[in-house]
């Protein structure tokens, strides 16, 4: 077992660099997908949040969802979502508001699982091409003369590149999965404090409910 081990070990660091290069364009691909869907999604939410205040208060429910709809932001699929149910009132809204989140979640941390196995896992990786380097290195140098140390000296310093692309292959990945996370974080606090604007106008205005709720039940 332990020669099979030597002879395994033997073989060298090459097939754990291809593996980090592999990885590294995987992690590249999805960082690149993730900018651009979140790029095409973003909010600015002050603004956002005054322009809806003000359309709320004009008590046409149709003009909320044109607005809405008008933008491509996951804020306004959640809150569209939950509008579904404002003759329901207030309870209900929060409840479909939750489920809507959910919903919306599994897209916005689509390969975030990637990049953070990748970032937590690639230096180890490349540390394993270390040591099989190292010990390839050694094999070589108790077979050869002394006259052939450069070459083993070389051996080893291409064992220790592999130590240094897992951490070049994993910091990306980790800034990444971080930026990714709070941005999908922010989005479901917005999708909460855009609907809260909602929320608070149909409780104030219930019993009656007032012409919003009547333009909602007319659609």
């Amino acid at each position: 077992m332990i020669e099979r081990l030597v002879g395994i070990a033997s073989v060298g660091p090459a097939w754990v660099l291809w593996l980090l290069l592999v990885l590294s364009l995987f992690s590249v691909g999805t960082i690149i997908e993730r900018m651009i869907y979140f790029r095409r999604r973003l909010l600015r939410m002050v603004p956002f949040s005054r322009q809806l205040e003000d359309t709320i208060r004009k008590e046409d429910l149709g003009a909320v969802r044109a607005l809405l709809s008008g933008h491509r932001g996951t804020e306004s699929a959640i809150i569209l979502r939950a509008l579904e149910w404002f003759d329901d009132g207030p309870e209900a809204m929060s409840e479909v508001l939750e489920a809507a989140i959910r919903e919306q979640r599994i897209e916005l941390d689509q390969g975030s699982a990637f990049l953070g196995t990748v970032g937590n896992n690639a230096p180890f990786v490349g540390l394993l091409g270390t040591v099989l380097g190292v010990v390839a290195a050694f094999q070589e140098l108790s077979n050869t003369a002394g006259s052939a140390i450069g070459n083993v000296m070389t051996g080893i310093a291409e064992a220790l590149i592999a130590t240094a692309l897992g951490i070049a292959v994993a910091l990306p990945a980790v800034v990444a999965y971080n930026l990714f996370t709070k941005r999908a974080d922010a989005t479901e606090d917005n999708a909460r404090a855009l609907m809260n604007l909602i929320l608070a106008y149909s409780k104030s205005t219930r019993p009656g409910a007032g012409r919003l709720s009547a333009v909602a039940a007319s659609r």
